[in-house]
């Protein structure tokens, strides 16, 4: 398991270094039940809390692409005007990008090869394309998974069957 403090440490310095504005005034914390994003910004008042998923801390998950880019991504909303991922946001990502090798971007996922498949939880819910067989993978028990067959596919058009 590692030490997220020491990470945070490790990016605020890379900032540092490149005079990045980030604020001063913020609060990490490990999110457990994240499941879909690997990392949340979240303005407090003056303050910021960052919340950082817990399956990046573990040890197979790569250093610097998962947990460093991560915390990089979330600090660089804390700097003024970078809330949404334009803009100011974009220009000091790609900054930090082209100073230290991280693939800071708009979005991310823990199925975007960051993370390995092991440590992925497995899709509660599973609907099939029946006309192109693409795989639609869920994991709360949404309308399209009670009643697949008012939707439709996203890619062709075709059928939707509920597999799991």
């Amino acid at each position: 398991m590692r030490d997220l403090n020491q990470a945070v440490s490790e990016c605020i310095r890379e900032l540092d270094a490149l005079r990045v504005p980030y604020n001063k005034n913020v609060r990490f914390t490990v999110n457990t039940r994240a499941i879909s994003r690997l990392g949340f910004c979240r303005k407090n008042g003056s303050d910021y809390v960052i919340e950082i998923a817990a399956i990046l801390l573990d040890d197979r998950v790569d250093y610097k692409l998962g947990l460093k880019n991560t915390i990089h991504h979330e600090l660089l909303h804390t700097c003024r005007g970078c809330m949404n991922h334009t803009g100011k946001w974009a220009q000091l990502a790609d900054r930090v990008n082209s100073a230290y090798g991280y693939r800071i971007s708009r979005l991310s996922s823990p199925s975007a090869g960051i993370i390995p498949p092991d440590l992925l939880p497995q899709p509660r819910y599973i609907l099939r394309c029946v006309s192109c067989g693409s795989q639609i993978n869920r994991q709360k028990q949404s309308a399209a998974v009670l009643h697949p067959e008012r939707y439709r596919c996203a890619s062709c058009g075709g059928r939707l069957e509920r597999l799991k």
